[in-house]
């Protein structure tokens, strides 16, 4: 059975719900599904269920302008995931998704998408992927030697699931914006906690009182980036010479922004690593041990529970199988068009993110992109528009780490990709729509 309808969203996240939304307020009369493989709303935050999980960014940026956020400027998971779901419900975006249906395939062929999912199959003119950047089975897991002697729990932040760590001692690996988020939670409850950090990251700490609005955060956000781009040497010294935290072993190697900085909560993670229960070690992991771990230096850290604060697989489209005319594609060998379309592939969009932004902010301005497009397309009665191939490859302008290591997921990417919001912003609402670097068909 097969249903014929306008759009297909894949994923019912932050993405797919302001991508709904732009799409009923410009197309009143449009006819779309959000597909999701999970049962409720909110992607990410859905998933995500460890100890302290809560939002890296501020509030007021991160949340959706048409449905202001109205609680504190850092949100808690959960609170996250319902003003997700209450702005589905407020704008009637719910009652267009299909819970519990996972896509397989999209095929492209005589002018419209084919989507298939385990319980039925639908055609559509276009399909817009809000799968994020984030493979959600596979996380980031490193091998270390000997895994199978070690008889405590191994657990990944991303499959948290009901892993018990009262009373017990625990390790947690990683020193990024997960494990500086989840270590005052866990160190309130735990026996004993051992923070491996191989390498420090930069800390900011964030006032839970902090009173302020989206138009500001946006500014205050891009100029410290900007910053950080042009005046490196004296930024970082500014920042280390305003907190007490930063020393000769906790001083990051890489430059401020270079990385998204993890955020403290009203210097959460800095009273709780003075906590006489709590070890920090700036040395990577040899092997495992029966009970615990064995450092680089010869040290063991006993450890019930090791919790791998490591990050996730960078994964593009859900790791969906995508075909054009038959042709299986490998999204390698294409290029990336505004960070929103892949070359060859016609009529398909995708959402992915700033490093030194909001994510809900992109996806806004690219969804009044897309919007654009298909009104251009409408009025021009076209059928399809398709970014052209750019030529070679050129380096990431993410340099995170889980994009670094997984470049042969990633697009030959040469149409630039600014990580800027307000270039992005301007060139967004003032470019052509016909810029040259699109191919439309009638």
């Amino acid at each position: 059975m097969t249903d014929k309808i306008d759009v297909i969203i894949i994923g019912a996240g932050i993405a797919g719900i302001t991508t709904a939304y732009y799409l009923q307020k410009n197309f009143p009369d449009i006819k779309y599904k959000i597909i999701d493989s999970r049962s409720a709303v909110g992607g990410t935050w859905d998933q995500m269920r460890f100890p302290g999980v809560r939002a890296d960014n501020d509030m007021y940026t991160y949340g959706f302008s048409f449905n202001p956020w109205q609680g504190p400027i850092i949100g808690k998971g959960q609170d996250i995931k319902n003003y997700i779901n209450d702005t589905a419900e407020k704008f009637n975006i719910k009652k267009n998704i299909l819970f519990d249906t996972k896509v397989i395939s999209s095929s492209w062929k005589i002018n419209q998408w084919t989507t298939k999912t385990n319980h039925k199959n639908f055609t559509s003119q276009y399909v817009i992927f809000c799968t994020g950047s984030r493979d959600r089975d596979k996380p980031h897991l490193p091998k270390f030697k000997d895994e199978n002697k070690y008889q405590g729990k191994i657990v990944h932040t991303q499959n948290w699931g009901d892993t018990d760590y009262k009373d017990k001692n625990v390790t947690i690996i990683g020193s990024g914006c997960t494990a500086i988020t989840m270590a005052p939670s866990i160190i309130k409850e735990a026996k004993a906690v051992t923070l491996v950090q191989r390498s420090p990251a930069w800390i900011i700490n964030i006032d839970s009182h902090e009173k302020s609005s989206r138009r500001y955060k946006t500014f205050e956000v891009l100029k410290d980036y900007i910053s950080s781009r042009f005046f490196k040497k004296s930024l970082r010294k500014r920042i280390i010479a305003a907190d007490p935290y930063y020393n000769e072993a906790t001083t990051p190697s890489y430059d401020y922004w270079d990385q998204r900085p993890a955020s403290s909560l009203d210097q959460d993670y800095f009273r709780a690593v003075e906590s006489s229960n709590v070890t920090i070690e700036r040395v990577g992991v040899s092997n495992w041990e029966t009970r615990g771990i064995k450092l680089q230096n010869g040290k063991v850290i006993n450890s019930d529970v090791t919790v791998m604060a490591t990050g996730g697989n960078a994964q593009l489209l859900g790791g969906i199988d995508i075909f054009v005319n038959d042709k299986k594609i490998n999204i390698n060998d294409t290029s990336w068009y505004r960070g929103m379309m892949f070359s060859g592939l016609p009529n398909l969009f995708a959402h992915a993110g700033y490093i030194n932004f909001s994510w809900t902010a992109r996806c806004e301005i690219v969804n009044e992109r897309i919007c654009k497009t298909i009104k251009y397309m409408k009025t021009n009665e076209l059928s399809s528009c398709t970014a052209k191939y750019l030529g070679e490859k050129s380096k990431p302008s993410i340099q995170a780490n889980y994009v670094l290591r997984a470049m042969d997921k990633f697009p030959n990417r040469t149409y630039k990709f600014y990580q800027n919001y307000f270039v992005e912003y301007l060139i967004f609402k003032w470019s052509k729509i016909n810029d040259g670097a699109l191919d439309f068909k009638r």
